[in-house]
């Protein structure tokens, strides 16, 4: 079996976790491996590699990725995006820059992150740090420094901003059309920064890669493993 298959990934698993699912419906010692990982509460177009499509890794790398994000203003978690705990808030006399905040004002900033820019990624990340996942770092508590990087960054559209509800949180939709290697979450923590109310990820999704799209993709279970690796 020398082929891919298109997975739309629900939330609240890992990649690996969507290939132990699969690995129980193939032949024993069948290779197989994905071309792009998404976080846990991250949805959307997950690629599977089959046999010699694996590879074909370096070829889906170099594709462009579509994703959608949805993102709540005035707070910032150290996950970056809902699953974790709030490290900032806006608060007292900063809370007027929330009630200045407005579409244009948010669509002329996030202008700013397309092209080449200087990223540095979530702490709670895939990214090695001398040999060991930074997440896992993280969740130990561990202190250790990550360095920017250059990624690439398409396009990034404000799709829909929603002023404050009864509670007091503004959202915002954004889709970004960016190369492998982008962090999402790090575009939205620091859209956040720069407007000085930060913000968190609470929706992320995967629609497209390359001319591969979500909608194509075969929907899975849920109940997955979901031990910590």
């Amino acid at each position: 079996m020398d082929t891919i298959k298109l997975i739309d990934k629900p939330a609240g698993i890992s990649s690996y976790d969507v290939i132990r699912q699969l690995k129980k419906e193939l032949p024993r010692g069948q290779k197989i491996g994905h071309a792009g990982t998404l976080d846990p509460f991250a949805t959307g177009l997950l690629i599977i590699l089959l046999g010699k499509s694996t590879k074909r890794f370096q070829e889906f790398q170099n594709m462009k990725k579509h994703y959608v994000v949805e993102l709540e203003f005035g707070y910032e978690t150290d996950t970056l995006d809902r699953t974790g705990k709030i490290t900032q808030k806006i608060s007292g006399k900063d809370e007027k820059l929330m009630k200045s905040l407005d579409r244009e004002t948010v669509e002329r900033e996030l202008g700013k992150f397309e092209g080449e820019i200087l990223q540095m990624p979530p702490r709670y990340s895939a990214k090695k740090i001398n040999g060991k996942r930074a997440y896992k770092l993280a969740r130990q508590g561990k202190d250790f420094k990550l360095k920017p990087k250059e990624v690439t960054v398409y396009s990034a559209k404000l799709l829909s901003y929603d002023p404050a509800d009864k509670n007091g949180i503004e959202r915002a939709k954004i889709e970004i059309v960016c190369a492998s290697g982008c962090y999402i979450r790090s575009i939205v923590r620091d859209l956040g920064r720069n407007l000085e109310v930060y913000a968190t990820s609470v929706e992320l999704r995967r629609t497209r890669i390359g001319n591969y799209s979500v909608d194509d993709a075969e929907k899975i279970s849920s109940q997955a493993s979901q031990k910590n690796k």
